[in-house]
């Protein structure tokens, strides 16, 4: 039988006395090394290099926290943790942290043995699947660069914006994209797509217990770009039972598997959304030349700024852009106090017409200013993900939405 390689943090002496006591007995475990405390395991993990990890909730720096950072990190570590009793939220925080199982000190050797041979059988077969059916998701060098397209004002064409951004990224860099679809009551991505889901993300939420890379692929549509989708619910109704814990592991799961990770948003603030704005790498924040918008987005920056959100991410978009308009881009800016990344035209026909048949106006019309307009914008975000790429993610969090509208009013 081929040895389990296990590697104990845990910083109480009689359990981590215990617990090395049995595994010392056990022919097929061999004991890699112990750590007292989450710092001191991240310093030894790659040295020892184990099969399972067995870790105390209660260590210094935080055992879930220490598992989360190992589940990004080293998502192939079967992970165990140990709780000197259970309280309500307990499995809740372990399945959100990436563990496998929760076992409560003191417990039987048996009980010990059996779920860490479990749990390394489980994640050895689902590298057997990996490997055979789905090589493209192997462990990646970096995590991939998350784009939420947001705005506060409907109708500005973010959803035209994701999946033009999403397929363009896929063509001129010839790295993996996915598309979520956040806007979780009215979301039609899959729609602007000619897409029918077959699974939509209420699907991958309720079983979000079991999610990794292998379960997670298996809810994509794929399209014909080379794209995959995460499709909205049909149902509006059920976006009730979607919360902030289950948009941020799904996120950090796509992060692991594709480079570019876009997320076409809602046109509001609320909790379920905030993961997108924390893991962003850049938020394109889109307008247009019209008065409304531009009132509704400086109300929008105002609200942001108090919240502290990095400025350096927020990266203005200018669409259906017109020459002719009253209101001139140097205009956007200063009433902003933003400068413009990027400018998409306005040609309504072509737009109008990629709409309507499901397919994205880069495919369609690829030598048009409007199809032109992206491959500059996928230029400038390739090149900022190079000179950035180990950028940190920010500690921002949204209130609630009661919060929010107490501290701004957004117009429509």
């Amino acid at each position: 039988m081929e040895r389990i390689k296990v590697f104990v943090v845990e910083d109480e002496p009689v359990k981590k006395a215990n617990i090395i006591d049995i595994l010392s007995n056990v022919e097929y475990i061999v004991l890699e090394g112990n750590a007292g405390s989450a710092e001191e395991a991240l310093n030894m993990i790659e040295q020892v290099n184990p099969h399972v990890m067995l870790i105390g909730a209660s260590i210094p720096g935080d055992g879930y926290k220490l598992a989360e950072q190992v589940f990004t990190s080293f998502p192939w570590i079967s992970m165990i943790m140990i709780e000197s009793e259970l309280r309500e939220d307990t499995m809740r925080k372990a399945i959100f942290a990436g563990a496998k199982d929760v076992l409560i000190f003191p417990f039987t050797p048996a009980i010990l043995v059996d779920s860490i041979y479990r749990s390394y059988q489980m994640e050895k077969k689902k590298q057997v699947i990996q490997r055979d059916k789905t090589p493209a998701l192997r462990k990646k060098s970096r995590q991939g660069q998350v784009i939420p397209v947001f705005s506060t004002k409907g109708g500005v064409g973010k959803t035209f914006i994701s999946t033009n951004l999403a397929v363009s990224l896929a063509q001129h860099t010839g790295e993996k994209v996915v598309l979520i679809d956040l806007d979780l009551d009215f979301g039609n991505a899959a729609l602007a797509l000619n897409l029918i889901p077959r699974y939509t993300i209420n699907d991958v939420v309720n079983e979000i217990r079991n999610l990794d890379q292998e379960l997670m692929e298996s809810y994509l549509i794929p399209h014909r770009s080379g794209i995959k989708v995460l499709a909205a619910n049909a149902k509006p109704q059920m976006t009730e039972f979607i919360n902030e814990e289950h948009t941020g592991l799904i996120i950090k799961v796509l992060q692991s598997a594709y480079d570019y990770v876009v997320v076409d948003m809602p046109a509001r603030f609320y909790s379920a959304v905030d993961p997108a704005f924390q893991e962003a790498d850049l938020l394109m924040l889109v307008t247009t030349q019209d008065l409304a918008t531009i009132r509704n987005i400086k109300a929008c920056l105002t609200s942001l700024n108090s919240l502290k959100y990095p400025r350096h991410k927020i990266k203005l978009l200018l669409n259906k852009a017109e020459k002719r308009s009253d209101i001139k881009p140097r205009d956007v800016e200063t009433t902003l106090n933003h400068s413009i990344f990027a400018t998409i035209p306005a040609e309504y026909k072509l737009v109008s017409s990629s709409l309507n048949k499901g397919i994205p106006v880069v495919l369609l019309y690829h030598r048009a200013a409007v199809s032109r307009s992206f491959q500059g914008l996928v230029r400038r975000i390739a090149g900022d993900a190079r000179e950035a790429p180990n950028k940190k993610k920010s500690r921002f969090k949204l209130p609630g939405k009661a919060a929010y509208y107490d501290q701004v009013e957004v117009p429509e």
